[in-house]
């Protein structure tokens, strides 16, 4: 497997999907441009090599149409679909949260304004709806794209439910770690649809379909509770936003609620006093984020998805999927998740090409000094 390779010609097929849409405003191309990190409208060139991000949809997605028929070009519409309503989400998720970089660059509303960015945001949403609209063209029936569409829209009313509990919960702490995996699946079921989607327009088996959702529903959690472990212990600069940002917004992540949950009865009140601060400043995070390392949060956390990670990979690997090609499929989600420590005695994987999500062995955090900002 070379992703890259999938990637550059993904991102081509974007690109080129943009200009046939071709959107009147200057400033929002302008803005497209911005966020996607092209060199101009008509130069789609990114400007930094890491400039388009993981790009973890759409790959998810070409593989496993192509584990299914043997061609990943099918997926194309579905994965730029995901893609674009993904760029959608993380607009408005910097303007809510006030989070002033993405992708180690300035947010769009810090560029543009506020009510640019929203207009962006709603316009490239729009847009990647229009993405599912080039099935009829390819063959496939209207209602084929209906329930295609239905599919996308069911996502994004699971990633809208993911966030009202996200800010809801900012004053809670009986939280149990099912709840937490709940919103963990919400905030990255686009994962989960675009496979869904890719399993759609390339068999009509119900079984693999079906089995293939249940696959990227384990992956969607595992990646959101690997995002909320690196949030606390990853880079900054890896990240592209600054680290610490789910304490000071008040989150409840996967790695907060299980410290909570697994540090010694004497120490909770003072954490759950700390938490609750209304502006916990470098003191209080500090105080926070020994008290999280006193009961292995980080630990367990990455544990967890080392366990979703296993679950996924047996997902692939058992009936009906057993019939298709998930070679490429295992290899990508091992290494997603390869510096999440195994649940159980085994081998590590291999090292490869794929891009990992994981936490690098190095990285380790500064418990001060990290400007607020919001989640991804």
């Amino acid at each position: 497997m070379n992703p890259d390779a999938l990637l550059d010609e993904f991102d081509d097929e974007l690109f080129a999907f943009l200009h046939r849409e071709r959107p009147r405003s200057d400033t929002f191309r302008r803005m497209v441009s911005d966020h996607m990190d092209w060199r101009s409208w008509d130069d789609g060139t990114p400007t930094a090599p890491n400039a388009r991000g993981k790009r973890v949809r759409p790959l998810l997605s070409l593989l496993t149409a192509r584990a299914i028929a043997g061609d990943h070009r099918g997926a194309i519409p579905a994965g730029i679909a995901v893609q674009l309503v993904h760029d959608f989400s993380i607009i408005l998720d910097d303007i809510m949260d006030r989070d002033r970089t993405r992708r180690n660059r300035p947010a769009l509303w810090v560029s543009y304004g506020t009510g640019h960015a929203m207009t962006a945001a709603a316009g490239i949403y729009v847009v990647g709806l229009d993405a599912l609209q080039d099935y009829p063209a390819q063959g496939g029936s209207h209602a084929d794209t209906r329930d295609l569409t239905r599919t996308l829209l069911e996502s994004c009313l699971e990633m809208a439910d993911a966030q009202h509990l996200d800010l809801d919960w900012e004053r809670r702490f009986d939280l149990t770690l099912d709840e937490v995996r709940t919103v963990a699946l919400g905030r990255s079921c686009l994962i989960r649809c675009g496979i869904e989607l890719a399993a759609a327009v390339s068999t009509p088996d119900p079984a693999i379909r079906a089995a293939f959702r249940e696959f990227g529903a384990l992956v969607a959690t595992a990646f959101s509770i690997v995002d909320d472990h690196r949030g606390l212990w990853g880079s900054a600069e890896r990240n592209g936003k600054p680290l610490l940002s789910d304490i000071r917004g008040h989150k409840k992540t996967y790695p907060i609620v299980v410290g909570q949950l697994r540090c010694a009865p004497a120490d909770r009140p003072r954490l759950r006093e700390l938490l609750a601060h209304p502006e916990p400043g470098d003191p209080e995070i500090a105080a926070i984020m020994e008290l999280l390392d006193g009961a292995d949060a980080a630990g367990a956390t990455l544990r967890e998805v080392r366990r979703l990670a296993t679950l996924a990979v047996e997902r692939l690997t058992t009936p009906p999927l057993a019939r298709c090609a998930v070679s490429d499929l295992v290899e990508l989600t091992r290494n997603l998740f390869a510096g999440a420590p195994a649940s159980a005695p085994g081998t590590a994987p291999a090292p490869s090409s794929s891009p990992s999500l994981a936490p690098a062995p190095a990285e380790r955090r500064t418990h001060g000094n990290s400007p607020s900002a919001g989640r991804r």
